[in-house]
């Protein structure tokens, strides 16, 4: 901007400095607040196992409720995972790491409130958000309970569901849910675990789904610690191609 004028130095300053303001002299944007209120989640959540927060992100429900949830990987297809009712959100974490090396985009939430379902939506829509173009949801222990009740409330319908050692109802309704949702499911617990192989196969002699599989293991194991040796197999065969190992047999 050029100013002519032939007042003397002094003069000049107190006259030249209220034109740069009125002429745009630049000022601090204003903060979004709703991107104050992500940082607000993200700082504030119960996270030990990152060194950094980098992988977190705030999900927003129907409510517009936000809640901090683990974000891995880059690929089109993503994996909500939902953690048991002594678990946060880092106790998928690994796995999520082993899902992002073969190219999915994991999704862990913090579900420990009780509108979980609500979340786990959230953390579905989340993801199709981001240009996902398939979308599973995996659940241990209340975990897959909420998953079941949110992936049978959710539409378009996501592409497939394993509960591990599900109960029947745990802050959601299971056996409801599987009378209504259609995507291929995998059912899955241990047999020496309490009654969870009970409520697998009652959710499984409900189930409606064209596409689904009963798993019963030996095994004391309980939720997450379930997804291992050839259960893990067919967790991973089921995101690649979920109907055709839903009908497949058995291979225990």
């Amino acid at each position: 901007m050029r100013i002519t004028t032939t007042v003397t130095r002094g003069l000049l300053a107190a006259v030249v400095l209220p034109v740069v303001a009125a002429c745009g002299a630049s000022t601090p944007a204003p903060l979004d607040p709703s991107a104050a209120a992500r940082q607000r989640v993200i700082d504030s959540a119960n996270i030990d196992c990152l060194d950094d927060r980098s992988p977190l992100v705030a999900i927003t429900d129907a409510e517009q409720d936000m809640t901090a949830a683990i974000q891995v990987g880059t690929g089109d297809t993503g994996v909500v995972l939902l953690h048991q009712l002594d678990g946060t959100a880092c106790q998928w974490y690994p796995f999520a790491l082993i899902l992002a090396q073969r190219g999915y985009r994991a999704l862990s939430p913090d579900i420990t409130s009780r509108d979980a379902v609500d979340v786990a939506r959230a953390g579905i829509a989340h993801l199709r958000a981001g240009g996902v173009k398939r979308v599973f949801v995996i659940g241990a222990s209340r975990g897959g309970t909420v998953a079941l009740a949110a992936s049978a409330a959710t539409t378009p319908p996501v592409d497939g569901v394993v509960a591990l050692s599900a109960p029947t109802v745990y802050d959601a309704d299971a056996l409801t849910a599987v009378t209504k949702l259609d995507a291929p499911t995998l059912l899955i617990a241990g047999d020496l675990d309490g009654t969870f192989a009970d409520h697998a196969r009652e959710l499984y002699g409900l189930s409606v789904a064209k596409h689904k599989k009963l798993i019963i293991r030996s095994s004391v194991s309980h939720g997450v610690t379930l997804l291992s040796g050839n259960v893990e197999d067919i967790v991973m065969a089921f995101l690649t191609d979920p109907a055709a190992t839903a009908d497949a047999p058995d291979p225990a």
